[in-house]
């Protein structure tokens, strides 16, 4: 069959050992007893997506409570009900991430072993967010109840209101106050950890506490989410064949766009840049996996230019090409509301390959790709909120700047 070809598995080798075909059956009728019901209900979510009708009825309002209007329509409607009377576009954040929150919560109220904890890793990646948001935002003494109501709903977890009590410049004391016995916590001992083996031995607790507070919040985010994205590839490695083959190739390529994110970004800053850093501190940021990885990991752990980085992945033609074009980070004159940056050519491929997840039976792949097209589905409506809000002329070629789903 064709999923046995995609898996690579030699047809000769198939008719020689019928047992593997049994093997395989079982798998398909031991999914259909315990995740039938959970997949199906999430194949059924799909018809739920905006339509590239509704984004030109989108494009074709004039204020955001017109906007409004339009998605009312939609199934968004009963989270935008008639009580929402001063319509903005945090607000619109908000229903929209509740909406995709409740269809979560429903999935893993129904959801049973290995599914649940598949959807608890899942999880995983926004309550970091949250963490770290609130962090930063503490730090610059934004009030915690705003800090709170602006949280993303899938990540949210009772712990996360006990911040408020803790210094949040004291990250060992975060740890052992809040996050210990959260599912994030794991990640955030390893972090404390790792930056405690690159000190010198003879490093006062003062300057210990000062380098805990000099640590930039992204710098955490992205150490943190590295950490989890190598957990969430190990644990898919242990699923049936069709979830292992679909979640390694997303996992893969979001490991490598992270890995290119964090050169990218890092080209022209001292910190990542330097001879002494371009290592150690890049090291802490790379996944260790992914197609990029280990055979390219020297070589692009040491890229100083852009040219270097598109030299780095010459190899892969993907990589290759989505770097072609992209502006050199030290030359600010190359960008421009007309240039496609990284993160669009990203999202680009990302969208494409959750899109094809959809069209194979019996795999978990379908759960994490719906939510990440679903989030960008809600990136495409604030942006065109944004657009309404700016009062933007229709010739301005933002508007074009969004990513349906199933459709790009």
């Amino acid at each position: 069959s064709d999923v046995y070809k995609r898996q690579g598995i030699n047809a000769e080798y198939m008719g020689e050992n019928n047992n593997y075909k049994v093997h395989q059956e079982m798998e398909l009728t031991l999914f259909a007893i315990n995740d039938g019901y959970v997949e199906a209900i999430i194949r059924g979510l799909r018809a739920g997506f905006l339509t590239p009708d509704v984004y030109e009825a989108l494009k074709g309002t004039n204020s955001l409570q017109d906007f409004k209007t339009v998605l009312e329509d939609t199934d968004y409607g009963p989270y935008l009900g008639s009580e929402i009377q001063n319509v903005s576009i945090s607000v619109l954040r908000q229903r929209l991430k509740r909406k995709l929150a409740d269809e979560f919560q429903y999935i893993q109220v129904q959801s049973v072993e290995p599914l649940a904890t598949f959807l608890r890793l899942m999880q995983s990646q926004y309550m970091i967010d949250n963490i770290v948001n609130i962090i930063e935002g503490v730090k610059n003494r934004v009030d915690f109840d705003y800090l709170l109501s602006q949280a993303d709903p899938l990540g949210i977890f009772p712990e996360l209101k006990a911040i408020k009590s803790v210094d949040p410049e004291n990250y060992s004391e975060l740890y052992s106050t809040v996050l210990i016995d959260t599912p994030i916590g794991q990640y955030f001992m390893k972090f404390l950890e790792n930056v405690m083996e690159a000190l010198n031995e003879n490093i006062s607790i003062n300057e210990i506490q000062a380098l805990f507070r000099d640590i930039q919040p992204e710098f955490i985010r992205t150490s943190l989410k590295k950490m989890w994205l190598e957990d969430f590839y190990e644990f898919c490695q242990e699923l049936n064949p069709i979830t292992k083959d679909f979640m390694g190739d997303i996992l893969k390529f979001e490991a490598d766009c992270k890995t290119i994110q964090v050169i990218y970004n890092s080209i022209g800053n001292k910190e990542l840049s330097s001879a002494a850093n371009r290592s150690s501190k890049r090291k802490q940021l790379c996944p260790s996996l992914g197609y990029l990885y280990p055979d390219v990991d020297k070589d692009i752990a040491n890229v100083t230019s852009i040219e270097g980085l598109r030299e780095a992945v010459r190899h892969i033609q993907q990589y290759r090409e989505m770097l072609r074009d992209v502006p050199d980070p030290l030359k600010r004159e190359e960008f421009s509301a007309d240039v496609r940056g990284l993160d669009d050519l990203m999202y680009e491929e990302e969208v494409r390959k959750y899109s094809l997840a959809f069209e194979e039976q019996a795999h978990y792949a379908v759960f994490y790709a719906y939510m990440k097209l679903k989030e960008q589905e809600i990136r495409n409506v604030i942006w065109l909120a944004e657009m309404v809000a700016r009062k933007l002329p229709r010739s301005n070629k933002g508007w074009n700047k969004i990513l349906i789903p199933f459709q790009n």
